[in-house]
């Protein structure tokens, strides 16, 4: 079923009710995110797993590769508090009562193997979903009452409004701190990177709460962060932590941004079969998908519209194009989850100011002239004035 915003306040509680009390029934909870998860993916399941440790539950966050060296801070912190993660065909507990879904869009792009196939299917296993993707081709994986799908900056920024529902039972969770450093830590990560520093935000309903979560958040980390420490302190801080290249990142988007191209509005990029394959051989799937989506909010900026970028997935991953536009962080015109049905995708969807979407390669003969195409495409939505 089709995602779509929770009509009324009354009916998002209910559902936030019922999460709390799964939560609080059951013990075993897998967690899962999206294949090739982003910094909002990787935050939202380290917060969530926190959040679970709180009520003493045995939490396992399952990714299909090792994540970038950036985002290791929050692996470290989940395994000190006893969170165990699980990475590829490693097997899974058997006795896992839930999962929880977080910042996915729809159940095709879910990472898994064989084992949680498994559990996927079966349904008395409680389907938990947390997620901000509305609109596109987003659909719910969860079960009817338990998911959190709701407009917002980011899947942590629903966390942590969990996180003040769940501090507000106190007679139910007398002595539980949901407001440790630690779930600051994990939240922040998430609502600043995915947005930007809220950059890619247009509705004024995001802004403002983006404002809200994001001030309350990092005025609980400078808190309880010591003094005379090197520990991230600040939101700022954990940006520029995030953002921070590897030599292997740098190298990578020096070889991509040469290939840089302009349009009128659209700074762009297409990297064809031979050049995709040399990258994907070079770097690893996980770094060139990070990469891709740096480059397109570089190539954003530089022409302070629309930046785009167009590369042959690997062919051990799927018989897809890959595309990703990105606004940059003045122009607010245009939402570019409305370019999709214009270009006739079925297969995409994401945020405002930033998309994604798949083509299969049999339908892009040459992937140059194509990328032409959407770019034509695209101008012709641009405002005359914007």
């Amino acid at each position: 079923m089709e995602k779509k915003e929770i009509r009324t306040i009354a009916e998002k509680n209910r559902y936030v009710k019922n999460i709390i009390d799964e939560a609080s029934r059951l013990d075993s909870f897998l967690l899962l995110g999206h294949k090739d998860p982003d910094t909002d993916c990787i935050a939202a399941l380290a917060a969530f797993a926190l959040l679970l440790r709180k009520l003493e539950k045995n939490a396992v966050i399952y990714l299909p590769t090792p994540v970038m060296e950036q985002f290791n801070y929050l692996l470290a912190i989940c395994k000190y508090n006893g969170i165990s993660v699980i990475y590829g065909r490693d097997p899974v507990p058997n006795d896992i009562e839930a999962l929880v879904i977080l910042d996915t869009p729809k159940p095709e792009m879910i990472a898994r193997n064989a084992a949680i196939d498994k559990f996927l299917a079966d349904p008395e296993i409680r389907k938990i979903e947390i997620d901000h993707h509305l609109g596109g081709d987003a659909v719910y994986t969860g079960d009817p009452g338990y998911c959190l799908v709701s407009e917002a900056s980011s899947a942590c920024e629903l966390i942590g409004y969990l996180c003040f529902k769940f501090s507000r039972q106190k007679e139910r969770f007398p002595d539980t701190d949901f407001f440790s450093r630690n779930i600051a830590l994990a939240v922040l990560t998430g609502i600043v990177g995915d947005s930007n520093m809220g950059k890619y935000l247009k509705s004024p309903k995001e802004r403002w709460y983006y404002s809200i979560f994001s001030q309350a958040f990092d005025k609980l980390l400078v808190e309880k962060t010591g003094k005379n420490t090197n520990n991230m302190a600040s939101m700022e801080a954990i940006f520029d932590t995030i953002r921070r290249f590897s030599v292997r990142e740098k190298n990578c988007f020096d070889r991509i941004i040469k290939q840089q191209q302009k349009s009128e509005s659209i700074s762009y990029v297409v990297l064809g079969q031979k050049e995709s394959a040399e990258l994907f051989d070079l770097y690893g799937g996980e770094l060139l998908v990070n990469v891709s989506k740096a480059v397109a909010d570089t190539l954003a900026e530089d022409i302070k519209k629309l930046g785009l970028i167009a590369y042959y997935d690997d062919k051990s991953r799927s018989n897809f194009v890959q595309f990703r536009l990105r606004r940059s962080a003045k122009f607010t015109t245009l939402d570019l989850r409305t370019v999709l049905n214009p270009l006739g995708i079925t297969n995409g969807g994401g945020h405002p100011g930033a998309i994604g979407f798949r083509v299969a390669k049999e339908d892009v003969p040459d992937i140059h002239a194509f990328t032409d195409g959407i770019v034509g495409k695209i101008e012709g939505m641009i405002p005359v004035k914007a």
